[in-house]
């Protein structure tokens, strides 16, 4: 059976994104060529492993059982494969805002201590490709479900702000109450966002105006007025011209963590977790 690592790590994006252009993007790839890759994957396999029509993308029962063994196993093989290699390239993932003090202090003193180097990679997905094993560690806003596979470390917490569009009725305001936004419909990010209705109290939670899966489809649908957004403080540093920030008096606060596999870490995530928390504790690092 000749099946090719490259076809296998192309099969798990494509799984994930149940999108042949969307997956195409992530690998980098034109769409043909994914399908291609498919093909051979397939007929290496003698099984199908994707319905596709029209619209949509599917896994059958041996796409669901493949991509369930490949997600485990293939994170195993990247982890072997890098503690072999002389370049000790660390990925550190994110999903849409990395504190710009504490990734500049996280790059510099890790690369001076190890004698590695440290890859930035954004991905669009809760774990921001840990879970997955595209990336090695990352910094995100608010806890993932761990399920065991996952290490959380908190490194602080965050205040939160409103995101309305300039012509939206609360525009005007430079203070709001966590209770005033149930009276807003929501723009929800709903693969790396950290607000959802069930954070208010049952009786009294804001309707979902509508969802996305990027943070860059999110940002413009709040700068079009669809709804309103609700993100960490950070976000102010990072300004968007149709987009006003507004202070939440009394927002719970969200937590910045540092996210590690459980099982086959790569070898330099101890020299990571002990620079990021020291780095949280100085004054200014985020």
């Amino acid at each position: 059976m000749n099946v090719e690592l490259r076809d296998l790590r192309w099969f798990l994006v494509l799984a994930e994104e149940e999108h042949f252009s969307r997956a195409a993007a992530e690998c980098r790839v034109t769409q043909p060529t994914l399908t291609r890759s498919l093909a051979r994957l397939e007929a290496a396999l003698g099984v199908r492993l994707v319905d596709r029509t029209t619209r949509s993308v599917s896994l059958t029962e041996a796409g669901h059982r493949l991509h369930a063994e490949m997600g485990a196993l293939l994170p195993q093989v990247d982890s072997a494969l890098r503690s072999l290699s002389s370049r000790r390239t660390l990925r550190l993932g994110f999903t849409w805002l990395l504190p710009s003090g504490l990734a500049r202090h996280l790059i510099t003193e890790f690369e001076e201590a190890t004698g590695g180097r440290v890859e930035l990679v954004r991905r669009d997905e809760r774990t921001a490709g840990v879970a997955t094993g595209h990336t090695d560690a990352a910094v995100l806003y608010g806890k993932p479900p761990s399920g065991g596979r996952l290490r959380i470390v908190e490194l602080g917490a965050e205040d939160r702000v409103a995101a309305v569009g300039r012509h939206h009725p609360l525009a005007r305001r430079r203070r709001l109450h966590w209770a005033e936004l149930a009276d807003h419909a929501l723009v929800v990010n709903k693969l790396s966002g950290t607000v959802g209705p069930a954070m208010w109290p049952a009786g009294a939670r804001p309707e979902v105006a509508v969802t996305c899966r990027t943070y860059d489809e999110w940002i413009e649908m709040v700068a079009a007025d669809r709804g309103v957004g609700v993100l960490p403080e950070s976000a102010r540093a990072h300004p968007h011209p149709d987009v006003r920030y507004i202070t939440i008096a009394d927002a719970p606060p969200v937590p910045l963590v540092l996210v590690r596999p459980t099982r086959v870490p790569h070898p330099l995530t101890d020299d990571l977790e002990r620079i990021a928390l020291a780095a949280t504790e100085r004054p200014g690092s985020r």
